[in-house]
């Protein structure tokens, strides 16, 4: 079969595989769409490498087309249309058997090296443990399948905030998820959901997505201002920061309301500079979120029902043998979520 390895930062090569044979409790799969995630980036710019070594195949973001159940596999048959679920977990720590498989203590991530060199999706056939496959609805695309891992995080970190009627809530970064964030904040009933970025140019998919204002952030202090009238002089319920940089987690605090919370799901870096002092003095909550567990069935029907669209997310497509030309356009800035098509 074909696959893209990433070879070294700013290069992919399409390398014949031996396509996988199916063991007792897996199934293979035929890539049918696979999604090039911001964690893919930072690799391919020669950061956080260890992420994603060379001779990898990266991509976490998939669906497909069972094509062969492995032994003792039985509630999938050849043809069943799916969407993978990324995270491997255990099945047994006590996260796993409380339902919150996303914390599990064994986790590991297709499409990763970080702490086992597992091969992902941007190939022609994958195979994959039947627990981390959910079937996908037949008016749901390929493409839209291939972004449950997104989805599933959008409504797990909208969970978090515990975003009720009325709400103001901020949404730092209007990348793939943080226009997914718009959309599940506003099911979730917020009356107010502002969407912030350095980027001016984002307004208008910000708005698109269902952004009630854009601010941009170039300039913190009209932006802040801004957002404090937006508030009628409150400040934001609820501030999820989709970016993860020293400068958005410093406006999170600034903009939050006194007793307000924030909800950290971007992260460009292990340790940052952190605005303390306001953090206490403001008795904001700081929460962290991370992958999605029962979330999952509720994101495919979500994107059944469209009650979250894709149409403005997803904005190029290229073919397998051409993922370097895919990268190559995410990392110019000019795309929000580029799908690998084998």
């Amino acid at each position: 079969m074909k696959a893209a390895v990433f070879m070294e930062p700013y290069k992919f090569d399409i390398v014949q595989m031996e396509k996988p044979v199916p063991q007792k409790g897996e199934v293979l799969v035929k890539i049918m769409a696979a999604g090039i995630c911001g964690s893919d980036m930072g690799p391919f710019a020669g950061k956080d490498i260890d992420r994603r070594r060379p001779g990898i195949v990266m991509g976490h973001e998939a669906a497909g087309i069972v094509e062969m159940p492995g032994e003792k596999v039985t509630g999938w048959k050849t043809g069943d249309r799916v969407a993978i679920n990324p995270q491997i977990y255990c099945n047994d720590c006590i996260y796993c058997r409380t339902g919150a498989y996303n914390l599990c203590s064994n986790m590991l991530l297709i499409g990763s090296s970080k702490r086992k060199f597992l091969h992902g999706a941007m190939c022609e056939y994958i195979c994959i443990s039947e627990k981390q496959l959910l079937r996908l609805p037949d008016n749901v695309s390929y493409e839209e399948g291939a972004l449950l891992d997104p989805v599933g995080n959008a409504i797990r970190v909208t969970r978090k905030g515990r975003i009720e009627i009325g709400a103001n809530v901020v949404v730092l970064g209007c990348g793939t998820i943080g226009l997914l964030i718009l959309q599940t904040a506003g099911i979730a009933g917020a009356g107010n959901v502002i969407a912030v970025s350095r980027s001016g140019k984002k307004s208008v998919l910000a708005l698109a997505a269902g952004a009630s204002h854009f601010v941009d952030s170039s300039n913190k202090e009209k932006a802040l201002d801004e957002i404090n009238e937006y508030t009628h002089g409150k400040g934001a319920d609820v501030v999820i920061d989709a970016a993860g940089f020293d400068d958005t987690y410093d406006f999170a605090v600034s903009c939050s309301k006194k007793g307000g919370r924030i909800v950290a799901l971007g992260y460009n870096g292990t340790h940052l500079n952190f605005p303390l002092t306001n953090l206490i003095f403001k008795e904001i909550q700081l929460i962290g979120s991370t992958g999605f567990a029962e979330e999952s069935s509720l994101a495919l029907e979500y994107l059944s029902k469209g009650r979250i669209r894709l149409d403005k997310i997803i904005t190029n497509r290229f073919p397998l043998e051409k993922t370097q030309n895919a990268f190559e356009a995410v990392y110019g800035g000019d795309e929000i979520k580029v799908i690998i098509k084998p």
